[in-house]
């Protein structure tokens, strides 16, 4: 118990907001994204030993399109993610480059109620992988990195009678930046 107990108090805490931008579209032909570019949220990470570590974040964006088919129609909806993700960071001093993958929930779809195909609950899962660099001023901390996304289906479905139908893309790439305070 004393071994763990001492293992568990070195590890750092970081707490701090993540934020960033959508580098790729979210719809396709023949709909025109409406959605906004920013993503921004709450983070909390955990340091654990041999240079791994566990994030948690609860990131917004506002997701949206246009189409323009017998009357414009304009759809947009709130939407949150929350990705889980276990981080590798090279012991390399200063600059901390590191790789992550984990999963990410994300809650939020835009269709027309009458539409929506079964099984459209509102609810997406992804894949994410991607990597970054974090430097250390004091407690301080700046995380600038790239993400990218495959999402399990589309949070955007749109089902027109006699018209087209599209969807939101299923992957995403993600520019974002993490400023945290390191508690310990």
């Amino acid at each position: 118990m004393l071994l763990i107990s001492n293992v568990c108090y070195c590890q750092s805490l970081v707490f701090g907001l993540a934020g960033g931008a959508r580098l790729t579209n979210d719809t396709e032909a023949p709909a025109m994204g409406e959605s906004k570019r920013y993503i921004v949220g709450p983070m909390i990470e955990l340091g654990l030993p041999l240079g791994f570590a566990v994030e948690a974040d609860a990131l917004y964006s506002r997701e949206g399109y246009y189409f323009a088919f017998n009357g414009a129609l304009v759809q947009s909806t709130n939407s949150w993610a929350f990705p889980l993700l276990l981080k590798y960071r090279l012991p390399v001093p200063i600059v901390k480059p590191y790789a992550e993958a984990g999963w990410e929930p994300r809650v939020g779809r835009v269709c027309q109620v009458y539409s929506c195909p079964a099984g459209s609950d509102g609810v997406t899962e992804g894949f994410v992988i991607g990597g970054g660099a974090q430097f250390g001023i004091g407690r301080l901390r700046v995380s600038p990195e790239i993400r990218y996304i495959r999402w399990n289906k589309p949070a955007i479905v749109e089902v027109i009678a006699d018209g087209p139908t599209f969807q939101s893309a299923q992957n995403e790439v993600d520019l974002l930046v993490g400023i945290g305070w390191k508690l310990h």
